[in-house]
């Protein structure tokens, strides 16, 4: 896998150094390089960074809902505040979307189809991010430039069909003989020009977002369409989606948590849900689960005693939570990489497509072999993946509580060995949403303490536009919803 080592000279081929704006503007940017000056090769590193960059902005609003961290700060997104996760809405359209069009501007003259293909996998990912955090967006309009400010928003439902058009196009292209003279791909951070592994990402995407609609095309459909898919999805982690960071462009969880923490300027810290689902408080294993040393650094004390959102850092016993990032650990060092899609993901949505095609459902108990040797499949593969010591890796995969056996499978060991297993990943957010949030699937889930009281009793489900857009386009004004109002494919 590259470094980011040409993202500087890439991105400024997309913007200059200088000035900003006071809004996100989803139409073209300012001080933009002519598109006659673009370069596919010099272009595709920015547009993989932002879909990084936008997953990071993501994570660290939306960790703390989904309770893999927890704040030092109230009257914030920690206690189910409003919030419009900003960063997300100005990556996407004044960079990820704006790059991505240009690019496909430029391969379409070229007949470029390769890249094109490629295109078409990162559009789908970075729309697939929006869509599910703020529901309906302006999209088709989008980008546009002086020609269209104000862009028409889009329905979730229309934006979910062209999700698995763009990868379908993706898939086809990839495949395609490429005449062009650019067949080879050239300055492709994540997967060096293996095109092979961008179909499989392409598939396993498409899995991914027909699991979301378990709800809208019944759980069993969803979960027939999405084991299609997976047969042409990842193999192994080598064909993690994932970009590497270095000692000059820094991982963004070392920079803003880690060294951040080390100057005492702590913001997050690990939830207590997360702990009790590695600290054998849930699970009664007979060790802690060996993840939670690589995640945590607790300072070497006896127990990890984890921050209770919506606690301002402290536990449910109103003592100082202990549980801040581990330096050393393989998610934030400081060339440690932010993975978006893993093959453990797509090894627990098999599992999970497994046990609901069976007619499982969120309190029942059994399914069959396949669903359980994805399970137990999707746990190896992390632990692999991270470094975990295989002796104490195979002792965690023996322990009666996670090799409980094929008929005493339950929804619930699926999903909460995935959120363990997709560390900081805001797809555990769709996770949640799709299943209602449920302690069934979710066990000892709760509320935040010192809740926001306008939504008291419910989940923060969506965040809102940025006021700026909300002033600037009228269409925006019809559509927008409150946080604890579903996105369409959760009804």
């Amino acid at each position: 896998m590259k470094h980011i080592k040409i993202l500087l000279l890439a991105l400024l081929l997309v913007f200059t150094a200088s000035g900003c704006k006071d809004f996100f503007d989803v139409n073209e940017p300012s001080n933009v390089v002519p598109p006659n000056e673009h370069k596919l090769n010099l272009l595709l590193p920015s547009a993989e960074y932002y879909t990084i960059n936008m997953q990071f902005a993501e994570a660290f609003s939306i960790g703390q809902v989904q309770q893999h961290i927890a704040s030092y700060f109230d009257h914030g997104i920690d206690q189910h505040y409003e919030s419009s996760v900003s960063g997300v809405w100005r990556n996407f359209y004044t960079k990820a979307l704006y790059t991505l069009r240009r690019m496909d501007e430029l391969a379409q003259q070229k007949n470029a189809v390769h890249y094109q293909g490629i295109i078409n996998v990162l559009k789908a990912l970075n729309l697939g991010m929006t869509t599910d955090l703020y529901g309906d967006i302006p999209y088709f309009e989008a980008s546009m430039g002086s020609n269209n400010l104000q862009p028409a928003v889009d329905s979730q439902q229309t934006l979910y069909n062209e999700i698995q058009s763009l990868l379908d196009n993706a898939i086809a292209q990839l495949n395609a003989t490429d005449n062009s003279g650019l067949a080879n791909i050239k300055g492709d951070g994540v997967y060096n020009g293996d095109l092979g592994k961008w179909t499989r990402l392409a598939y396993t995407l498409k899995a991914r977002y027909a699991m979301h609609l378990i709800k809208r095309n019944g759980a069993v459909a969803a979960a027939n369409e999405a084991l299609n898919y997976l047969q042409n999805g990842f193999t192994s982690n080598a064909d993690d989606f994932q970009l590497k960071f270095n000692e000059k462009q820094k991982n963004p969880w070392h920079t803003s948590v880690v060294l951040a923490s080390n100057t005492g300027n702590i913001s997050v810290l690990f939830s207590e849900q997360l702990v009790n689902y590695m600290n054998s408080s849930i699970y009664p294993t007979a060790n802690y689960d060996p993840r939670i040393y690589d995640y945590i650094d607790n300072g070497g004390a006896p127990t990890f005693d984890g921050a209770l959102n919506g606690n301002e850092g402290k536990t449910a016993a109103n003592t100082p939570a202990n549980t801040e990032f581990n330096a050393n650990s393989y998610y934030f060092k400081q060339d440690s990489p932010i993975v978006m899609v893993s093959y453990a993901e797509a090894l627990f949505l098999k599992a999970e497509a497994e046990f609901l095609a069976n007619g499982g459902t969120t309190t029942s108990t059994g399914s069959t072999q396949a669903a359980y040797d994805a399970y137990k499949a999707g746990i190896e593969a992390n632990m692999n993946k991270i470094g975990i010591d295989s002796a104490l890796r195979d002792a965690y995969l023996s322990d009666p509580a996670i090799d409980m056996g094929v008929a005493n499978l339950k929804l619930k060991d699926i999903m909460v060995q995935k959120y363990i297993a997709l560390l900081l990943n805001p797809e555990v957010f769709t996770d949640m949403r799709r299943y209602d949030f449920s302690t069934d699937v979710y066990p000892g889930l709760n509320l935040p303490a010192n809740q926001n009281p306008d939504i008291a009793g419910d989940w923060f489900k969506r965040a809102i536009y940025p006021v700026s857009e909300l002033n600037r386009n009228p269409n925006l004004n019809a559509t927008f919803q409150p946080i604890n109002v579903p996105v369409w494919w959760e009804q």
